[in-house]
């Protein structure tokens, strides 16, 4: 494209060359005050049909307001084309178009876009994007989807009307299932990235849905994580747990708890809420003792723990405790074998040894 920074510099240096002041400038080309400024400044360029009245204002040629960039032949043959009644019929290098382009108004870049020789690429028709219309650019991702797929959207995505990218993405889903929706996830309707994720599930589970998880609704996911869990178990939710609610995930708890006990849930021990892991490792308890819990010993709390624990050694005494062990507070251990020791003798905490500061019954 043309470097607008240069072409301001060539504004302002004619300008002041011919002792215009920028409002008196703006006067002459019905233009903003602030129009001037920002071509001068290389933020914006003039349109083209300002450039023939600034090369008469200026006694210069146009090629040289605009310091002979790429694109110069391509503007002068639209000008010349747009004094004639007749409509415009030009040979269009794309490069050319590109670097023109930021100079006309939609109109024209559409006149001039019918015009191109070459087929455009999605990229090219990315850049080019900006300028023409919403018509035109559909009408490219239709025909850009149907030869590389919706993937080849992405470049253009931001300037394609929500109805195409839509339409495409359901054709997409169809012939390749919604990991092919990954790269447009963005710009596809919340309600057709539902639509696909429910058929997703339905035909390959919820670990179908990963790679788009962050896009599909909460409401969606949940639905799904529920159905899984009633066929498959909550082990089956692992994949997808950071998406799913922590309210589902304690209900799918709850239900796989039941069924299978406290072990049913280690695999999701992470994203399952304290308080319902707290509530099961009780449970766990009084059905089956302490052991029972070593497998979700790291998420249940201290307290909990602790009071498991005691309740073993006052029944089961303290060799009930081993598996447990690595689990439990430093001080419990200490305590619990000192009670042992004073009741049956150092020999009753053999099996404790490993975890019991030996210093402290030192001392003691």
């Amino acid at each position: 494209m043309f470097d607008m920074k240069k072409v301001g510099r060539q504004i302002a240096q004619f300008r002041k060359d011919n002792k215009i002041t920028q409002m008196k400038l703006a006067d002459q080309l019905g233009v903003s005050f602030q129009a001037i400024s920002n071509w001068e400044r290389g933020e914006t360029m003039p349109d083209i049909s300002k450039l023939p009245e600034l090369a008469e204002i200026f006694n210069v040629s146009i090629d040289e307001i605009l310091d002979n960039g790429k694109g110069i032949k391509l503007i002068n043959n639209i000008i010349e084309n747009n004094q004639q009644e007749s409509p415009i019929q030009l040979e269009v290098q794309t490069e050319e178009f590109i670097n023109v382009a930021p100079l006309l108004d939609i109109d024209l870049a559409d006149l001039v876009y019918k015009n191109i020789q070459d087929d455009l690429s999605a990229i090219e028709t990315s850049l080019l994007a900006p300028y023409i219309s919403k018509e035109i650019i559909d009408e490219s991702a239709k025909k850009e989807f149907e030869s590389n797929g919706i993937k080849a959207l992405t470049s253009m995505a931001p300037y394609i009307s929500k109805e195409i990218i839509d339409e495409s993405a359901k054709k997409e889903f169809e012939s390749s299932g919604i990991k092919a929706l990954t790269s447009m996830a963005p710009y596809i309707s919340k309600e057709i990235i539902d639509e696909s994720a429910k058929k997703e599930f339905e035909m390959n589970g919820i670990k179908g849905l990963t790679s788009m998880a962050p896009f599909i609704s909460k409401e969606m996911i949940d639905e799904c994580a529920k159905k899984e869990s009633e066929l498959n178990g909550i082990k089956a939710l692992t994949s997808m747990a950071p998406f799913i609610s922590k309210e589902v995930i304690d209900e799918c708890a709850k239900k796989e708890f039941e069924m299978n006990g406290i072990k049913g849930l280690t695999s999701m021990a992470p994203f399952i809420s304290k308080e319902a892991i707290d509530e099961y490792a009780k449970k766990e308890f009084e059905l089956n003792g302490i052991k029972s819990l070593v497998s979700m010993a790291p998420f249940i709390s201290k307290d909990v723990l602790s009071n498991c624990s005691r309740k073993s050694y006052e029944l089961h005494g303290i060799s009930s405790l081993t598996a447990i062990c690595p689990f439990i507070d430093k001080d419990l251990i200490n305590e619990i074998s000192l009670d042992a020791i004073s009741k049956k003798g150092i020999s009753e905490i053999s099996s404790l040894i490993p975890f019991i500061d030996t210093k402290f019954l030192i001392n003691r």
